[in-house]
């Protein structure tokens, strides 16, 4: 009888050691020189953000409907080599904040005095972005709102900011929740893609007509979402073209954007490597959407969409839920990928949790990309109730990691929850919420508040790991990230130029976090033996007169190099940068790129595409190692970047 039972402890045995030896191992970073540090209040640029309050009518549900506003864009506007941020609040009549840096390390608010603070006094601020849409050498500001026009800010060059959105044409009344600035057209002129949520119209019961959606003012209770998974009555997206007088026009149907889905987030790239920039949609209750720029094929350009086999927009399996959308060649395969957060909650069911899209070519496909949603396998799907997500170089190793923040609304009792009465209330209606009548009160439970935030560290692959293309740990408590509040925005910006990419968080509600990456001072103190960390980084700035004839066209770059792509090559391998700065939910990062090199001390060369199809190269000898460089198109000769640390 015990000679029976020895097959089956061998069994037992083998299987076990075989699914430690396939699992990826966990890394010890303990004595890793990553480490985050939160100087919000002692910089002087911390905010509390102040929350929407909409009509009465809907207080069973105003913590859904208050849960988000917190945003943060990055960008300097005085030209002085020190990043500034850009806070929104959204309270009636409370004032937005620019936190001017002075160095040293220190912020000082001058919202009011540069004229961009009265932002609130009709609807609520939600995101906004720093662009140079006239192609003056300085960053304007563009504020998306709830319940009232945008807003466009043209920087004056003093300090100070004019309101020109009336002649601009871009003041689109509806309730925006992101936006982005790039060139679809690659005329060298930066337009305005604008993702709306609610839609700015509903029925009047009172009359059988459509009137204006305002939830301040409600002529109706049904302004939510038909379903939670197919819902296209959200607000229609809005792309403003860029006509170069200092005037937009609104090109939106022309180019085949017309989907009204319940938009969070939008993300540019070029996915397919044909020049052109593409566009991931976020959607929440309903499907994503790709889009393929036509560029290479047509011109003037328009966007083609991908639908699935059952005829659904999007390029695999969906949650429904998208927030946040980010870009960027995470495996190093010369074809930017995708993450998009969604939710997690395996306690309550909801378990899909964040997408990583890897690209792979594949002419079959329309676009000839593949994608494959690795997320799960690599371990970077898990990041709760999913807001903001950005792909960065934290520890500049060379190997690109992930941060996410999440929480939806924070209870007084993490035990009383909200799922639960959610979860009937989709059952009873049909999963139609049409309705806010039919939605159960939401008072103060929670609704998985209380939760960390994510940093997954890629580390080097193993050799003999054959179970995943990539490995990720999640490390954000071990290197200091430890609030929890429910993030929304992820501003990344290398705010005191030591070339360790820096975090400013918004909150929703709450103080927002400027976490200080403390990379490069902690290595300076580790044991001696330990290679130094290094880094290169670049500041591209386009010409947009030295415009290219291609057959019939005339392609040119933008000020800002928008859709410009950078490749560093450093003892035979490659890193692959595209300036594309706006994607993600709520925020905009830095357009500065940073590049990792870990103990390398050398590049060979670096070859920059501009997007007007311009091709240069740089060789590593004219360039020094931990150092920003500033390059202007068609001029070779690097010059370090203004703020640069000697």
């Amino acid at each position: 009888m015990k000679l029976s039972l020895i097959p089956y402890l061998a069994m037992t045995i083998l299987l076990w050691a075989g699914s430690w030896y396939l699992k990826p191992h966990e890394v010890d970073f303990s004595q890793e020189a990553l480490r985050f540090s939160d100087v919000s209040r002692t910089s002087g640029c911390s905010n509390t953000h102040s929350k929407v309050s909409l009509s009465p009518q809907f207080d069973n549900i105003m913590p859904w409907l208050s849960s988000v506003g917190a945003a943060v864009c990055a960008g300097d506007f005085d030209n002085d080599g020190l990043i500034d941020f850009y806070v929104t609040n959204s309270g009636r009549n409370t004032s937005n904040r620019l936190f001017h840096n002075i160095g040293s390390g220190k912020f000082e608010d001058i919202a009011v005095k540069a004229g961009v603070a009265d932002c609130n006094r009709d609807g609520a601020s939600m995101d906004a972005i720093f662009f140079d849409y006239d192609n003056d050498g300085d960053e304007d500001l563009y504020v998306v709102k709830w319940g009232a026009p945008n807003i466009l800010f043209e920087n004056q060059g003093d300090g100070t900011f004019k309101d020109v959105t009336a002649r601009a044409g871009v003041g689109y009344w509806g309730y925006a929740n992101g936006v982005i600035a790039f060139d679809y057209d690659r005329d060298g002129l930066l337009d305005i893609l604008v993702a709306n949520y609610f839609p700015d119209s509903v029925v009047n019961p009172a009359t059988g007509r459509l009137a204006r959606n305002d939830l301040w003012n409600p002529v109706t209770s049904r302004i939510m979402h038909t379903t939670f998974t197919h819902a296209v009555n959200g607000g229609r997206n809005v792309l403003y073209k860029n006509m170069g007088n200092g005037t937009f026009k609104d090109v939106t149907l022309e180019v085949g954007l017309g989907h009204t889905g319940w938009s969070l987030d939008v993300g540019s790239g070029d996915l397919n490597n044909d020049g052109w920039p593409d566009l991931y949609v976020a959607n929440d209750f309903g499907a994503d959407e790709l889009y393929f720029n036509t560029g290479a094929s047509e011109f003037p350009p328009r966007f083609r969409i991908v639908i699935d086999p059952s005829g659904h927009p999007g390029i695999g399996n969906d949650w429904w839920k998208g927030m946040n959308v980010d870009i960027a060649d995470v495996d190093g395969n010369g074809r930017l990928d995708i993450y998009v957060t969604n939710i997690l909650a395996r306690r309550y069911k909801t378990d899909e949790g964040n997408m990583l899209w890897l690209n792979f070519p594949d002419q079959s496909m329309i676009g000839g990309c593949k994608f494959m949603n690795v997320s799960s396998q690599v371990r970077t799907n898990d990041g709760g109730w999913g807001w903001g997500g950005k792909f960065c170089d934290f520890n500049n190793d060379g190997l690109m990691d992930i941060f996410t923040v999440n929480g939806f609304t924070t209870g007084k009792d993490s035990t009383a929850t909200y799922w639960y009465q959610l979860q009937e209330m989709v059952t009873q209606t049909k999963n139609n919420a049409a309705d806010t009548k039919d939605w159960p009160v939401m008072g103060d439970r929670d609704l998985s508040g209380y939760e960390p935030s994510r940093l997954f560290l890629q580390v080097p692959q193993r050799a003999d790991n054959k179970t995943a293309p990539m490995t990720f740990v999640e490390r954000a408590t071990a290197c200091g990230i430890t609030d929890l509040y429910n993030g929304r925005g992820i501003a990344l910006a290398d705010y005191d130029n030591d070339g360790a990419v820096d975090m400013y968080i918004a909150n929703q509600g709450t103080p927002n976090c400027l976490y200080h990456n403390e990379l490069l001072t902690k290595s300076q103190t580790l044991s001696s033996d330990r290679p130094a960390i290094h880094w290169i980084g670049f500041f591209l700035v386009g010409e947009p007169s030295r415009a290219r004839r291609v057959g019939d066209r005339l392609l040119a770059s933008s000020r800002d190099a928008i859709g410009a792509r950078v490749e560093v090559w450093s003892h035979g391998v490659r890193q692959l940068r595209e300036l594309d700065y706006c994607d993600g939910f709520a925020s905009e990062s830095e357009r500065r790129i940073v590049v990792g090199l870990g103990n390398s001390t050398s590049i060979d060369r670096v070859e920059i595409t501009w997007p007007s199809g311009r091709k240069e190269q740089l060789q590593g000898s004219e360039l020094v190692i931990d150092q920003y460089h500033s390059i202007v198109e068609g001029n070779t000769t690097p010059h370090l970047a203004k703020g640069a640390q000697p």
